[in-house]
């Protein structure tokens, strides 16, 4: 599948957009003055809707934005007071623009990180209202449903994506696989004492504090990341992280420590770009691909574990062996007993990231685009 194919949608509906005002503001034809007249009242109409979708989006995007976050080791997320003010933004916006469906699907977003999925369902359902064949209508549809525990709402989309975008269903098999395994795998805080000849590590980042230093959940991957290092020293290892605060990115402070408690930067890529954990996974893949690794040990806190490595397993179909694995190392954050079933919001999590990784951009209504 085509990752970039939610963002080229919403880059083909901006340019719809540009062609309709730029059809309503061309030259009066020569017939007269009621044309002249209706011509001039059409641009007006299109230039005053095109004004207030801008001016919602951009209201959108600044509540997207607004610095105001809940943060724990397993989960970095905006609160839902602003996710409920983007949802209000990118509805009124759709009122006005109907035929937009990245507004719908942007909307149903938010609602889902306002742990509304079956408000999300709604909104999918309503693009299917004007857009029956909508690949990524039923996409999301099939994955969603499933996570809800409604097994035939879930096959019965997958049914209409084998008739609309076959090439899709092995995505979406695979997304399904993939968090199965994550799920039914135990959490471990053990180095892994025997993997295969060819693998790598791969440390994920956490938000740095203002001033630039690391926080406690980033302080504790690395000490377990330096045990993995330690069992395997052969390993090349990849920091992933690219939030800057004071100067610093997670990735750089990382590697630094890894270096000053004694592991060897020639071993050390750090990959400084990534801003949330699917484009640690993404941007990881690319790195991973460059030490050409059959296996990777991912390391998170326990409570987050699990997501980055479904992430990184989907990433990896992109431009890794076919025959690429992942197992994980856990940075004890909760007592594991606890973790051991993840609770509903870290599977909203985990389903959330996971089709994004396979290319569903989650927001899509520029100029408020995020995976």
């Amino acid at each position: 599948m085509d990752r970039t194919s939610a963002l080229a949608r919403a880059v083909a509906l901006a340019a719809v957009g540009s062609i309709v005002l730029a059809g309503c503001t061309a030259p009066p034809a020569a017939d007269g003055g009621r044309s002249s007249a209706a011509a001039a009242s059409s641009s007006a109409v299109a230039r005053g809707v095109a004004g207030q979708v801008a001016a919602l989006l951009a209201e959108a995007k600044a509540a997207f934005d607004a610095p105001t976050r809940t943060s724990t080791a397993g989960n970095t997320d905006k609160t839902v007071d602003n996710m409920a003010v983007v949802e209000q933004k990118l509805l009124e916006a759709s009122a006005l623009a109907p035929y937009r469906a990245d507004l719908l699907f942007s909307a149903a977003s938010a609602r889902i990180a306002q742990k509304n999925v079956p408000g999300a369902l709604e909104l999918y359902r309503r693009v299917l209202g004007f857009a029956p064949d909508d690949d990524d209508a039923h996409t999301y549809l099939a994955v969603w449903n499933r996570f809800l525990g409604d097994a035939a709402g879930s096959a019965a989309e997958i049914e209409q994506l084998r008739r609309v975008a076959p090439d899709r269903v092995p995505e979406v098999e695979a997304l399904f696989a993939a968090i199965d395994r994550a799920v039914a795998s135990p959490l471990t805080d053990s180095s892994p004492r025997i993997v295969p000849p060819a693998t790598g590590i791969v440390v994920l980042g956490y938000a740095l504090k203002k001033d630039g230093t690391m926080d406690a959940p980033l302080v504790q991957r690395l000490e377990k990341t330096l045990e993995v290092a330690r069992a395997l020293p052969a390993a090349p290892i990849v920091v992933t992280g690219g939030v800057e605060q004071a100067g610093n990115t997670e990735g750089a402070v990382m590697k630094a420590w890894l270096v000053e408690h004694g592991v060897d930067g020639a071993r050390i890529t750090d990959e400084n770009f990534a801003r949330t954990t699917v484009e640690n996974a993404l941007y990881s893949s690319y790195a991973l691909a460059t030490k050409r690794v059959d296996h990777a040990v991912l390391v998170s806190s326990a409570s987050h574990v699990r997501r980055g490595t479904v992430d990184l397993v989907l990433a990896a179909r992109e431009n890794l062996p076919a025959t690429f694995t992942v197992s994980s190392v856990a940075a004890v954050d909760k007592p594991l007993a606890d973790l051991a079933n993840p609770s509903a919001d870290e599977l909203r999590s985990i389903y959330r990231d996971a089709l994004s990784t396979i290319g569903l951009w989650s927001y899509r209504s520029a100029p408020l685009l995020q995976r």
